[in-house]
């Protein structure tokens, strides 16, 4: 039992030093992810909402998720995307690993998502909507969908350990 502690403190000690006291809070593919990368990235986040999250343990979680679900997206992106591509040149005026990210999702989800007539038709008599608001909820509804499961498939491919409680 002893040397089991004595073995987390080395740990934890070797931990601040090598990374100069900044806390560890997870690692993804056995690679450090501390706490002030995860704020140099709330910081980079268009709203305030994201700054507010590193105040709570649960906010920080949601965040730290969100970061590790980017950086996963990008590793993809990277490797299946060149960069002569149209889609990556379209977003040529925000920074490159931003331009992948969305090439990366437009491939992935948005190209390969479709809705039929028969879909926008049927919910647009269930619900007594326009056929326009059936087809742009039906696209939405669909695009989470297979942005989750595109998620889940790329998170089975990595190790990923938070250690955020």
């Amino acid at each position: 039992m002893k040397k089991g502690l004595l073995a987390a403190a080395l740990l934890i000690s070797l931990n601040a030093v090598a990374y100069g006291g900044d806390k560890v809070l997870a690692y993804l593919d056995g690679k450090p992810i501390t706490l002030s990368e995860l704020k140099a990235y709330a910081e980079r986040l268009p709203s305030p909402k994201y700054k507010e999250m590193l105040k709570t343990p649960e906010g920080l979680k949601e965040l730290l998720r969100y970061y590790i679900d980017r950086q996963i997206i990008l590793q993809e992106a990277k490797k299946s995307i060149s960069p002569r591509e149209s889609s990556l040149r379209a977003h040529s005026t925000m920074d490159e690993d931003s331009a992948y990210v969305i090439a990366y999702l437009s491939k992935e989800v948005g190209e390969k998502v479709e809705v039929t007539k028969e879909e926008i038709k049927e919910l647009s008599q269930r619900e007594g909507i326009s056929e326009n608001k059936a087809y742009a909820e039906l696209l939405s509804q669909k695009r989470r969908q297979r942005f989750k499961a595109l998620m889940e498939k790329l998170r089975a491919k990595h190790q990923i350990k938070l250690l955020v409680k």
